[in-house]
């Protein structure tokens, strides 16, 4: 999936890294959490995790608005690799806080490192 990428004429675009370091092993709501402090459109979101252990673990990355996913569906991650996810809902008003959540699954899960990055362009 490709990421929408604005002109390089177009004012605004930032990237934003969230690193949630170490080893997580189970589903967790609001990992990390952030207000943007201006409204935006969200033009990508990507996922990737360094390493992962247990038995066929899986994880699956989600970011929401409140309560509402802004992705159409969780990104689901494999370890080494980068995975974007569909953008549902784009706008995201000024002052929104944004929420990762992880779910994960298989026997004695682990995954390390996880990065999640987001694109978003002011408006």
């Amino acid at each position: 999936m490709s990421t929408n990428v604005p002109s390089v004429a177009t004012p605004g675009v930032q990237v934003i890294p969230i690193q949630i370091s170490g080893q997580v092993t189970a589903d967790t709501a609001g990992v990390a959490r952030l207000k943007l402090p201006f409204a935006a459109k969200l033009l990508g979101v990507s996922a990737a995790a360094r390493a992962s252990g247990g038995t066929t673990p899986t994880l699956t990355v989600d970011l929401k608005a409140g309560a509402s996913s802004l992705l159409s569906a969780p990104i689901a991650v494999t370890a080494g690799q980068v995975a974007e996810g569909a953008v549902a809902t784009p706008a995201i008003a000024d002052e929104t806080v944004l929420t990762v959540d992880l779910v994960i699954t298989g026997t004695n899960p682990t995954w390390n490192d996880i990065t999640v990055l987001l694109t978003v362009v002011r408006v």
